[in-house]
């Protein structure tokens, strides 16, 4: 059976690596280390992602920007997306989670709980 595949996006080079070294084993893993490199990655079309991981807070193009930009040009991805933050949560953050419905984990989270999520929202899109 192939591997889903997973885009991870974080700024945080060692968050990054280790989500990648937590779920290599089960999925086919990219990372990207900004929205921007996300965004390349996913317009250059090599990749059809079955799921997408980003933080919230990223300098340049953060995780909000990047689901409205996939919301835009890639309809039906920004479905697939689960955020993960380290820090609170803004007014504008809460309205937005609570609209646009997707999964946001806060850092630190447990391997168990990550993986039940990405099992959910795979699952909830196939």
């Amino acid at each position: 059976m192939l591997k889903k595949k997973i885009l991870i996006v974080d700024d945080e080079l060692m968050i990054l690596y280790s989500l990648r070294r937590m779920l290599e084993d089960l999925y086919d893993v990219t990372i990207a280390s900004n929205g921007k490199e996300a965004i390349d990655i996913i317009n250059k079309g090599d990749i059809q992602f079955d799921l997408i991981i980003s933080d919230v807070s990223m300098p340049e193009i953060n995780g909000v920007d990047l689901f409205l930009y996939i919301e835009q040009h890639h309809p039906g991805l920004e479905k697939k997306i689960i955020f993960m933050t380290g820090g609170p949560l803004s007014v504008y953050l809460d309205d937005f989670f609570v609209n646009k419905k997707n999964m946001c984990l806060a850092k630190p989270f447990e391997y168990d709980q990550l993986r039940q999520t990405i099992k959910e929202v795979i699952e909830s899109n196939s």
